[in-house]
């Protein structure tokens, strides 16, 4: 049996005729989908999948256009499984997602990846303390060896992720008796059922895990209620030292990922294009990682524009002449400005105008485009609240408050015109305070001056120390 014969048999490993360039075109169109969805409407918007699910391919989109951009097709399995497995030995959680999704799109992954690494050490060989739930025992083991009740808030995040109130919780804490720089606990909470903070009095932490629930004490009189919590440190505690000791030194670390060996031959220049632009809409939309910037991030118009672009990069990639792939992506790239319509047609342009793409300009001249946009509607009358975050730096006087509101549409709107994003940033508050049922529902935003107060009395943020003082 010749070589090419070999590679084809080990390459059939997901359903039917299926192979692994077709399950990996099938991931980028289901993260498309995914995105899509959870930026469907502001009112059930998902900021942490779109995030997660964007970042995938920083590090993958170029990958996917080499490994379609193999001249033969088990060529392309070869390069498309060492991408697959690139991506998967991320961690775990990446791998799962892989796994899930492809087997929406109708993929067994499963038999295409390794087994995935359960210990991880970083680049000192250390092994890190894990992210675990947040347990009576963990909590336990975290108050042998830190100061909690002397724990600053560096931060507090409470937002809703499609319909669940999640929150995320940050704090500096020392060790007993040391001088050295404090460590980062973070805990995130899912589920919240109740929470109250007022940032005058956020020293001081306690954890309670024995009565059915997580219930995080902030200060004096600050809650904070979930279903579930995990939490990590990044620190070794005492046990963890343990741990790091009987854990054997062979264990692969996630920092020596060795990346898929192919040939690094240059795309041609329309397959550039289309890799070129895809990245950056990728980078766009992983912008709604940064709260305040996730209102003015088109991450629904962008998905809808690239639909199916994994289908579609490789049909255009398998056309054996030079002439009609190049003519391919030229129309798959046209095919996608024509999809963004007038809204996004100064983005194209200007990505397109970019000189990483290394585009033909007399092809790209060609491309019509059709400004659009409108002037955003001022602070409404009727909002929800999405979330409202609080970050304090070291610095006493520094940090900033934030809010991310859903918006309905404007007077004018179009019939198709859905809830959007507004976000409010207050640099160096003097007053934050925050409760659970700032987001049950629709609310009254009131802004005056450097103040912001919804209805009901949920949210109140303000940099006003006349204010602090009432």
């Amino acid at each position: 049996m010749n070589s090419e014969s070999q590679c084809m048999m080990i390459c059939v490993g997901v359903t039917g005729n299926a192979m692994a360039a077709d399950a990996l075109g099938a991931l980028l169109d289901r993260s498309l989908v995914q995105m899509a969805e959870a930026s469907a409407d502001a009112r059930t918007y998902d900021r942490r999948t779109i995030h997660a699910v964007s970042d995938v391919w920083d590090n993958n989109t170029f990958p996917l256009f080499r490994a379609f951009a193999a001249r033969t097709s088990w060529g392309r399995e070869r390069r498309a499984r060492a991408t697959l497995a690139w991506m998967a030995a991320l961690g775990g959680e990446r791998r799962t997602w892989m796994v899930e999704q492809a087997a929406i799109a109708g993929y067994d992954l499963e038999s295409l990846l390794s087994v995935p690494v359960t210990h991880q050490r970083d680049h000192r060989r250390i092994v890190r303390a894990p992210l675990g739930a947040l347990t009576a025992e963990v909590a336990a083991e975290i108050g042998v060896d830190y100061d909690l009740a002397a724990a600053e808030v560096r931060s507090l995040v409470l937002e809703r992720i499609g319909a669940r109130l999640t929150g995320t919780l940050v704090v500096a804490v020392r060790r007993w008796h040391a001088s050295e720089r404090p460590a980062e606990l973070r805990i995130w909470l899912d589920e919240v059922t109740d929470a109250h903070f007022d940032s005058r009095d956020s020293s001081g932490i306690t954890m309670d895990c024995g009565t059915g629930q997580i219930a995080i004490g902030v200060g004096g009189r600050g809650l904070l209620c979930a279903a579930d919590a995990t939490v990590h440190l990044d620190d070794l505690s005492a046990a963890g030292r343990v741990r790091d000791v009987r854990t054997s030194t062979s264990l692969r670390t996630t920092s020596r990922r060795t990346r898929p060996r192919r040939r690094q031959e240059p795309l041609e220049d329309g397959a550039l294009a289309a890799a070129t632009i895809l990245h950056q809409a990728m980078l766009e939309i992983r912008m709604v990682r940064y709260a305040h910037l996730a209102g003015q991030i088109p991450v629904r118009s962008l998905c809808l524009a690239f639909a199916g672009a994994g289908e579609s990069i490789l049909a255009a990639s398998r056309h054996r002449r030079a002439s009609m792939r190049e003519e391919a992506f030229r129309r798959l790239v046209d095919d996608w400005v024509r999809k963004g319509g007038p809204d996004l047609a100064p983005w194209f342009a200007g990505q397109l105008a970019s000189p990483g793409c290394g585009t033909n300009r007399e092809w790209v001249n060609s491309l019509s485009f059709q400004p659009g946009g409108g002037a955003k509607s001022d602070l409404p009358v009727e909002a929800e609240l999405r979330l409202a975050e609080f970050t304090r730096c070291e610095h006493p006087r520094a940090g900033s408050a934030l809010v991310l509101l859903a918006v309905p549409p404007r007077p004018q709107a179009g019939r198709d015109e859905v809830w959007g994003l507004c976000g409010l940033k207050l640099e160096s508050p003097q007053l934050f305070q925050v409760s659970s049922v700032a987001f049950h529902g629709a609310t009254e935003p009131h802004l005056m001056g450097r103040s912001l107060r919804l209805s009901g009395g949920g949210l109140i943020m303000s940099a006003d120390e006349a204010e602090t003082r009432g």
